[in-house]
């Protein structure tokens, strides 16, 4: 793959993403190659290859000659993907917090010192827009990710990404989605001080009841 294809193509593949997960394609719809073409203006190889890769995910299903369609949704396959995601974070912290050094300590407080700015700006400065709401979402993810990435097992750290894609998809379409958002910083502020005092069974439980914590809010 060259340079200009493989561009184009994780283009487009963090665009439909961040598309299916904000409800812009409702569930089952096809996802039809001329309009992401003429919306990209590229060639359809680079929208084939971006379209296997959600499918990899599965934002999408491919249903061979049918073409590719948003994956449908249901509450049975959210608690599969709530239960699957807790067990899968839990490994990766584990291995974590045994194996992180100080680079992985200092990048894990620079993601939790950006994600506490972002929550300070939007819950105490009230300062509530779509720009803000989308950079405290880059930004609590980009924490997890953090907090994770001293297990360095890069196939790990892909299965976690792609099971809270799903997760942020539900809870997108949860019109109904609230939650104390004091109690979603202090899970946060917790959360980075047992990485940093490596204290695993307390962070475990911590992880593990953010995780269903945000769930039980989705469902209800």
């Amino acid at each position: 793959m060259n340079n200009e294809r493989k561009t184009a193509s994780e283009t487009i593949y963090q665009g439909l993403k961040r598309d299916i997960i904000h409800g812009f394609y409702p569930c089952g719809e096809k996802i039809k190659l001329e309009e992401v073409k003429d919306r990209y203006n590229v060639s359809y190889s680079p929208i084939r290859e971006a379209l296997s890769r959600l499918a990899e995910s599965r934002l999408l299903t491919n249903s061979g000659q049918k073409g590719f369609r948003v994956s449908d949704m249901s509450q049975k396959d959210f608690e599969d993907i709530t239960e699957t995601r807790i067990k899968l974070e839990c490994i990766a912290l584990d291995v974590s917090l045994k194996n992180g050094d100080a680079e992985w300590e200092s990048n894990m407080v620079g993601a939790y010192h950006k994600l506490s700015l972002q929550e300070k700006l939007i819950h105490e400065k009230k300062e509530v827009n779509t720009e803000n709401i989308e950079r405290l979402d880059d930004a609590h993810e980009a924490f997890h990710q953090a907090l994770l990435a001293g297990s360095n097992s890069p196939w790990l750290l892909f299965f976690v990404k792609s099971l809270n894609a799903q997760f942020d998809r539900y809870r997108r379409y949860s019109t109904t989605f609230q939650f104390s958002q004091s109690v979603s910083v202090e899970y946060h502020r917790k959360l980075k001080d047992l990485a940093l005092e490596r204290d695993i069974p307390q962070a475990l439980k911590l992880l593990e009841e953010h995780i269903r914590y945000s769930a039980e809010a989705i469902i209800k």
